[in-house]
């Protein structure tokens, strides 16, 4: 099918742009802290003394990747079109198992590796999150494709989520998880 090639090929090649950008953040993380465990780097982080403005921009880069992986604004244009193309198993599983582990692996990152930026990089994803909501839940609405409805509304619902990991508490987290194990299902 050639909406399936199509749509293939996009996922594939912005995926790319987006985790090369992402390995670019990572080996600049490994660059300037010598580490590649996220404890080790949150330790280098908060006693090297290095500059918050530098983690800050290491940590956009990673944000890159990620934010492609769970659809978030401005990130989010491959999504409407991949699912349209792709077979309906597919899209389910891209819609709710990929995202789920997008956001596994986010928390991890994030929190671990960048609890001396976290007021920074909470406040990105905030307007990520608010962004993401608003332009997902108003674009879904002249939907009349299916399955492209069920992108708009992914990536508004995947950023409900988003809301947990912005509380930058236990209690947050615990929630998000709860919620991604219920989207999921």
């Amino acid at each position: 099918d050639d909406k399936s090639t199509e749509s293939g090929m996009k996922y594939f090649l912005f995926g790319a742009v987006t985790s090369a950008i992402m390995l670019y953040g990572f080996s600049m993380i490994y660059g300037f802290t010598g580490e590649t465990n996220l404890y080790l780097i949150a330790d280098v982080v908060r006693t090297a003394g290095l500059s918050l403005f530098l983690i800050g921009g290491i940590a956009v880069l990673v944000l890159v990747g990620f934010s492609f992986k769970i659809a978030a604004v401005p990130f989010h244009f491959w999504t409407p079109d991949v699912y349209e193309g792709a077979p309906t198993p597919i899209t389910a599983y891209v819609s709710t198992a990929s995202k789920a582990a997008g956001f596994a692996v986010l928390v991890r990152v994030m929190v671990i590796a960048f609890p001396a930026i976290d007021g920074f990089w909470a406040a990105v994803l905030a307007a990520m999150a608010v962004a993401t909501m608003t332009l997902g839940n108003v674009l879904a609405i002249a939907q009349s494709n299916i399955k492209r409805l069920l992108a708009y509304s992914s990536i508004a619902h995947a950023r409900y989520a988003l809301i947990g990991l912005v509380a930058l508490s236990v209690f947050g987290v615990a929630s998000m998880m709860f919620y991604l194990l219920a989207y999921v299902v």
